[in-house]
């Protein structure tokens, strides 16, 4: 027997060895992301859409 056997779970040195060990590791915390926080695909959908409005707007008042 080993010498502490209650941290062992009362086990043989030889069957402690035996039985898979897991290593729990430290979770990686993530940042969350502001809301406010505008990526580059954001603002080209942005930009394209406010063009395409305003050509719209442009086309109704000079050609009709």
């Amino acid at each position: 027997m080993s010498d502490d056997p209650q941290l062992k779970a009362y086990l043989c040195d030889d069957c402690w060895n035996t039985i898979p060990h897991f290593v729990v590791q430290a979770k990686v915390v993530k940042k969350p992301k502001k809301k406010d926080e505008w990526t580059w695909k954001h603002i080209v959908l942005y930009t394209t859409a406010n063009m395409c409005t305003v050509a719209v707007i442009i086309y109704y008042l000079l050609f009709k």
